[in-house]
């Protein structure tokens, strides 16, 4: 009888840990991209500042008379597991491209785009500008 509990309880666990993974992969729409407090105050900041605290651009491309600096920051390994129970599982591998728009050698814009779209990585690109708050 213990073992047939047992045997239902995993049964449960994995049914949970699997619904849990498909809702988190696909049945979330886009993440929401808000403004964000290094984002805000990146805006104003000189190209020579930007490049400065937060190094050079993965990517760098004239736009409409601008230059737009892209970076990229992944999530660290250890914030792709979460905790359940006694162990932990996957989650998505998730990251955040962080556009800065320079326009007259100053910032007039900074955009987050997440990767992928259904999950929320604002933590990754604010942490692209980390640095350059004092």
């Amino acid at each position: 009888m213990a073992q047939s509990v047992g045997g239902w309880a995993r049964i449960i666990c994995t049914a949970l840990n699997v619904a849990s993974l498909l809702w988190l992969a696909g049945c979330a729409g886009p993440a929401r991209v808000d403004q964000y407090p290094n984002q805000q105050r990146m805006i104003g900041t000189t190209k020579d500042a930007l490049l400065a605290c937060a190094g050079a651009p993965k990517k760098e491309q004239p736009w409409n008379g601008a230059t737009l600096f892209r970076y990229y920051r992944e999530a660290p390994i250890l914030a792709e597991s979460e905790p359940a129970g006694k162990g932990s599982f996957s989650t998505i591998h998730h990251g955040c491209w962080a556009t800065a728009v320079i326009e007259n050698e100053q910032v007039t814009d900074v955009v987050y785009q997440f990767v992928p779209p259904t999950f929320d990585s604002s933590s990754d690109c604010e942490a692209i500008f980390d640095s350059c708050i004092p």
